[in-house]
């Protein structure tokens, strides 16, 4: 047996008091959506909801041949009830009763045809009474559904009665993204800034104090120890909160490397609150070039050249290895007797089957004291000399048209080097 109806309209709203409000709100469990608390108009409701209707098929299926029968009733003709002649009852345009001169027969088949029509009515209000009251969304949203209840015309439309031969249109609020509906309230978004990095959650409860605000209240507040707003216990709301706390902000500038230079962006400059990410390294490769004797050109425009020639090596990495092929060059150039730039081209070959060609460039700087310079030029007194004595700080550059080893010509890498003997090592860090 069916539920009553009331019950049938509360079992499908939660009801709520908002602290701003003395009325009651109900929200629909069904489409979320929430109106003030009114049996009636949550009955309308119910009658519109798409979520509802979909979850209550037998319900909607009992309302929609309640309806056809209503229609049908007025499609076959509409009952007049007047007293203003004598209690004539006339069925649609065939029946012409006027006044108590008209004969029993005509009175009868009117009098029948009426019943009947109310009878059908009656039939679709029980329906509807015994039913949860969705309504199809394919039926006339002008035609009123029986769902147990007399719609106010004041609220709803037209002042026909109910009965009567012109069907009151049922006026119901669209719903949130239906055609017709009232656009959507815009939401009010907090302006952050983008720039500074994201607060870790232990940071965010480092940053409150928590506490009790009053004697058996089972929610604890919160206290922003950089700014002393005080707030509920909320750790997305804190965060949000710390984004926008002057004090905490001027704390998180601090934290950005840059700021804490000798000499940084003044503090209003946008540059000042960029934190950006700090690249990291990782060892690469290493290389192994066989080098000749130095031979010296001479003095040119910008200092004392040298030649460097290679005849061979090899490397390895985490990406693969090969060895370096003959008549690479290294172009030196001495600019005082403690400092020397190199410039140099290999070109090293992977050891596979079908072996690729990449074109490795190197360019830095090679500084010492002037005694550690001269014995580095002797490849037996070089042996002798450790790599922290001196500094070979370059920056590598890797080119190939192979498909395989492509990601090599985006790639950026430093690395530091020493002399062993007829040898110069490379470690290759690329930089992240």
């Amino acid at each position: 047996m069916p539920r009553p109806i009331e019950a049938d309209v509360h079992s499908a709203f939660m009801e709520f008091r908002n602290a701003e409000e003395k009325c009651m709100s109900v929200q629909c469990l069904f489409c979320h959506q929430v109106r003030a608390k009114n049996t009636t108009r949550q009955k309308q409701h119910l009658a519109q909801c798409t979520q509802y209707l979909a979850q209550h098929p037998e319900a909607a299926a009992a309302i929609k041949s309640s309806l056809e029968q209503h229609a049908q009733g007025h499609h076959d003709g509409s009952v007049h009830v007047s007293g203003g002649h004598g209690g004539a009852i006339s069925h649609g345009p065939a029946g012409h009763g006027h006044g108590a001169g008209q004969d029993n027969g005509g009175n009868n088949a009117n009098l029948n045809a009426g019943n009947q029509a109310q009878t059908q009515h009656q039939a679709a209000v029980n329906v509807g009474a015994n039913s949860v009251y969705p309504e199809p969304t394919s039926l006339d949203p002008h035609q009123h559904s029986n769902l147990g209840f007399t719609p106010n015309a004041r609220i709803n439309g037209t002042g026909t009665p109910h009965g009567a031969g012109t069907p009151i249109p049922q006026h119901v609020r669209p719903m949130s993204g239906a055609p017709g509906a009232p656009p959507a309230k815009r939401q009010k978004t907090k302006q952050t800034n983008p720039n500074l990095p994201e607060i870790p959650l232990t940071e965010v409860h480092a940053a409150f104090v928590e506490f009790q605000a009053k004697e058996g209240d089972k929610c604890l507040s919160a206290k922003c120890i950089y700014c002393n707003q005080v707030r509920a216990k909320n750790t997305s709301r804190q965060r949000e909160h710390l984004l926008q706390c002057p004090g905490y902000q001027a704390t998180m500038k601090d934290r950005i490397p840059a700021n804490n230079l000798l000499h940084h962006f003044d503090d209003d400059d946008v540059a000042a609150s960029l934190a950006l990410p700090t690249p990291t390294l990782e060892l690469d490769f290493r290389m192994s070039i066989r080098v000749k004797p130095k031979m010296n050109i001479g003095n040119g425009t910008y200092g004392r050249q040298s030649w460097v020639s290679c005849i061979g090596g090899q490397w390895a990495g985490r990406w693969g290895k090969g060895s370096v092929l003959p008549n690479g060059q290294d172009t030196q150039t001495s600019f005082k007797e403690t400092e020397t730039k190199i410039d140099a081209r290999y070109l090293i070959q992977t050891n596979e089957e079908n072996p690729a060609m990449i074109i490795c460039k190197v360019q830095g700087w090679w500084v010492a004291e002037k005694e550690i310079m001269e014995r580095l030029q002797d490849p037996v007194a070089a042996d002798n000399v450790a790599a922290n004595r001196y500094k070979l700080r370059v920056h590598i550059k890797l080119e190939t048209g192979d498909d395989r080893y492509e990601d090599l010509n985006s790639g950026i890498w430093v690395g530091s080097g020493c002399r062993r003997g007829a040898e110069i090592v490379y470690d290759a860090y690329r930089v992240n």
